[in-house]
């Protein structure tokens, strides 16, 4: 299959798993932040070709991650907003110390080859990491306050604009910082990687919009 098709497709995973988490309830969807954080780490080094641009599956991942903080502070307001970017930071830095510490073990001759593969995932991405959590917690702050200043500002109507201008807006701050830091002086292209990763994350903070009404119609089973 092409990386079209499976990006795209990863795209509606990604949006399907936050409004199936929403159903559950609360403590669901800030397992999901909590894992897709966790897991930008892994995955924000891979760069692959979408129709001849280089993009990182990453920024599908921080798509779905807004969606998610986007529906709970909708929900439940904006001190429950910062307090998981709270949670999703402590917990990359969790994961961050517990690999790292690992890679420090001598492994036994049997598993060298899946210990080479680990150094080469966790030993070279802590630049990534740094470049990751930062972007992270900066833009998300930012869209945390800026979606609640345009609900204030529009008296809680146009549901579709805070939505699509904060994110947007907080995707690009993110955008910027996350692939300056990760890839300055590594890759020649990288205001086409910062353009194509924004534009990627934009083109999905505008197909998440029915997302995020949808959520609004859904009652969680936490509440029932």
């Amino acid at each position: 299959m092409s990386n079209e098709f499976l990006l795209i497709a990863f795209v509606f995973v990604n949006l399907f798993a936050v409004l199936g988490c929403c159903k559950l309830g609360r403590r669901w969807l800030e397992v999901y932040i909590v894992v897709a954080t966790v897991t930008i780490y892994c995955i924000a080094g891979k760069l692959s070709s979408f129709m001849g641009l280089s993009v990182s599956p990453s920024a599908v991942t921080y798509a779905g991650i807004f969606l998610a903080t986007d529906i709970l502070t909708e929900r439940y307001g904006k001190k429950v907003g910062y307090r998981m970017i709270r949670l999703s930071f402590f917990a990359a830095l969790l994961f961050m110390g517990i690999t790292q510490f690992t890679l420090l073990l001598d492994p036994i001759t049997d598993v060298q080859i899946l210990s080479d593969s680990m150094d080469g995932v966790f030993g070279t991405s802590i630049r990534i990491f740094i470049a990751s959590i930062t972007a992270y917690v900066i833009a998300q702050h930012f869209d945390v306050w800026f979606y609640h200043f345009l609900n204030m500002k529009t008296s809680g109507k146009f549901l579709w604009l805070r939505n699509n201008v904060s994110t947007g807006t907080s995707q690009l701050i993110d955008s910027v910082i996350f692939f300056s830091i990760a890839f300055y002086g590594v890759i020649p292209n990288l205001v086409e990687v910062i353009m194509v990763g924004y534009l990627m994350k934009l083109g999905i903070a505008f197909l998440d919009t029915p997302f995020i009404y949808i959520s609004n119609k859904i009652k969680p089973l936490d509440e029932v």
